[in-house]
């Protein structure tokens, strides 16, 4: 390890030299998280190894390997978290069926750092044989687990909320204590609603429980004399909890508002009186900070455009240490994954636009850095490009952020890739971005638009883009590429259009709305029917899931029909290329079979890159070496350098 103290960090300022190589862009990042042990004695660190994830023990002094757990066959590590001083709980990631993609089933695994005891502990792998033993065992659960409590006083339980398995994914759960060395469990309450979980104190608790009804409508739940009850007031009902004060006994929830940005609030103990803490004129509160001993909020992470943080308790010393570590790494974002129980030592994260993540060593009492690990070692901040932040003002007065990242050397008349969020109801963030790389390494301006309908800007914004999948939030799209080329920034005879997901669906239909804007478009794993998400997919074999869609989208058949890619193909006069992987359940590849076979019938030609074993986006980095240099040769023979010269010759 480097050791650098704090005062003396200064975050160099970089000249850039070259450019990445699209095979290093590609690659997974080799470490996804480090989190410290209780005691700090130990860090487990979730790296990729031979093309699957596994967690690797190390002891810090001196800094060597002590264990790890690696599974074999369709199963990896996911998310982790120190149960005690030798014991980590790790999620189990499969690939089931045809899927490259790991996914979650609910399986929980526990292990000591120093590799002994591993054993499944919750879950369908779970199951022990019971015939003739004296001593409960563990038993096979379908459900989900997630850990809301570690139960530090507790050195052999941890407290888990469950979501079971059902066909349409609707039944309640419970909370329950599960051993991590038997993977015995006892319930402890049921949960009140579905598509929920519980909240607890930090000292095993319960205070309260969310979920949605059919309708998908967010209910809260308040723990009384071991019952739950529906939160009534108003404000208070459609809170999230974040954190507690276990010295005043106040609990703090961040509450949506009709026509404005998240607040967060305190509530006082046995009651439903609350004071406002903090709340943004722009921004949701993307995350909370919490005091590294006491877990107590002590501030708010912020991404109006860039992001930033707020303290609202500046008597806590990690304010002002917090602080500090931003200057030094000034023009980087800064994090903690994880604090030892005393809140002596932390594991903090450094990244970027620039940077994947760089993982150091804090101790907040000498204020003493030291660098563990890189994420993705190969790829260097000087080659990468930055992402600026901008933003104009639609027509009905909404502010829409834009993120804009150029190629190396030029500002002005470049050739652009329009790069659509998904969802639509989520959101683009400054960092580092895969697509934003590869793209204006390869001489691309990139514009990223929030548009109205994303996360993040408070709920007056989110609901504009209600029902306006094809209308408002289009031309958001399309007002911010006329701002890019009013700036200047883009040539207006060379733009293309490619996303995925939602984002699929808007680089389809934002041509069908302007026909003269874009030179090509390019769909990736995209919705083209509006109509076929009410009876293909996972989204509607819950009732929840069709609520989303009647909410968010609509149910009027002539409705999806006006604003459907695949019953306007007729109005798409520009070059189409279409990605699909064969597995997707999100958006099935008859989305893009259909559309292919409505330019079929008109006659028009239609590139496709459809993949098996692939969902809802390419997991595999050859599979992903595929897409990108497809993607880069169709961008480069409709816009890219010389493009229009071959056009012209062509006419």
């Amino acid at each position: 390890m480097r050791r650098l103290i704090l005062v003396l960090i200064l975050w160099p300022t970089f000249v850039f030299s070259s450019t990445a190589p699209l095979e290093d862009l590609i690659r997974h990042a080799n470490i996804e998280d480090v989190k410290i042990s209780p005691a700090g004695s130990h860090l487990a660190v979730r790296k990729l190894h031979e093309g699957e994830r596994i967690l690797v023990f190390m002891s810090i002094t001196p800094l060597k390997i002590t264990g790890l757990l690696r599974f074999r066959g369709k199963e990896e590590v996911g998310d982790f978290y120190w149960a005690n001083n030798e014991r980590v709980v790790a999620e189990v990631m499969s690939r089931q069926s045809a899927l490259e993609t790991p996914v979650f089933y609910g399986s929980l695994y526990a292990i000591n750092y120093d590799g002994s005891f591993g054993k499944n502990i919750f879950g369908h792998l779970a199951g022990e044989n019971q015939v003739g033993s004296l001593f409960k065992k563990a038993e096979t659960t379908r459900a989900h687990a997630k850990i809301i409590d570690p139960l530090p006083q507790k050195k052999k339980e941890i407290l888990i909320s469950t979501y079971p398995w059902a066909r349409n994914q609707e039944s309640r759960g419970e909370v329950a204590k599960l051993n991590i060395y038997t993977g015995v469990k006892k319930r402890i309450a049921r949960l009140p609603q579905v598509d929920g979980r519980a909240y607890t104190d930090g000292a095993g608790n319960l205070l309260f429980a969310d979920g949605t009804d059919k309708n998908n409508k967010y209910q809260l739940f308040i723990r009384e004399k071991n019952d739950w009850h529906r939160i009534k007031t108003p404000l208070l009902k459609s809170g999230t909890p974040v954190g507690f004060d276990t010295d005043t006994g106040e609990s703090y929830l961040t509450i949506p508002q009709k026509s404005q940005t998240e607040a967060l609030v305190k509530l006082k103990p046995g009651s439903e009186d609350y004071s406002l803490v903090f709340q943004h004129e722009r921004s949701d509160i993307h995350d909370i900070i919490y005091s590294p001993a006491s877990y107590k909020p002590l501030g708010v992470y912020l991404q109006p455009d860039y992001p930033t943080e707020h303290f609202f308790d500046e008597d806590d010393s990690f304010s002002s240490l917090f602080r500090g570590l931003k200057q030094a790494f000034q023009g980087f974002h800064v994090t903690f994954t994880s604090f030892t129980a005393d809140g002596s030592l932390g594991v903090m994260k450094v990244y970027g636009d620039r940077l994947p993540g760089d993982y150091y060593l804090v101790n907040l009492k000498s204020t003493s850095v030291n660098f563990l690990i890189s994420s993705a070692e190969w790829l260097k901040p000087d080659q990468l490009n930055p992402m600026l932040a901008g933003s104009f003002t639609t027509e009905d007065n909404l502010e829409v952020g834009v993120y804009l990242t150029f190629p190396q050397g030029s500002e002005k008349l470049n050739p652009m890739v329009v790069l659509p969020h998904g969802g639509p109801h989520s959101r683009d963030y400054w960092g580092y971005d895969r697509n934003a790389q590869i793209l204006s390494q390869n001489g691309y301006l990139v514009l990223q638009v929030n548009f109205r309908g994303s996360t993040g800007y408070g709920q007056g914004f989110y609901s504009a883009g209600l029902r306006e999948w094809g209308g408002k939030i289009q031309q958001d799209i399309a007002d911010a590429v006329h701002w890019a080329i009013g700036k200047g920034y883009a040539d207006p005879d060379r733009i293309c259009i490619y996303g995925a997901s939602f984002g699929g669906y808007s680089a389809l239909m934002n041509p069908i709305r302007n026909p003269d804007l874009y030179q090509c478009a390019v769909g990736y794993v995209g919705v083209y029917d509006l109509e076929m998400m009410y009876t293909k997919g996972d989204i509607k074999r819950r009732d929840r899931g069709v609520a989303y869609l009647k909410k968010t989208l609509s149910k009027d058949k002539e409705f999806l029909k006006v604003n459907s890619p695949v019953h306007n193909a007729g109005k798409l006069n520009l070059p189409v290329f279409l990605i699909h992987g064969e597995e997707d359940e999100r958006a099935p590849i008859e989305h893009a079979e259909m559309l292919v076979k409505e330019f079929r019938k008109e006659n028009k030609p239609i590139k496709t890159l459809f993949v098996k074993n692939e969902g809802h986006g390419f997991y595999t980095e050859e599979n992903r070496m595929k897409l990108y240099t497809e993607l880069l040769e169709f961008l480069d023979q409709h816009i890219g350098v010389g493009a229009s010269e071959k056009q012209s010759s062509e006419g």
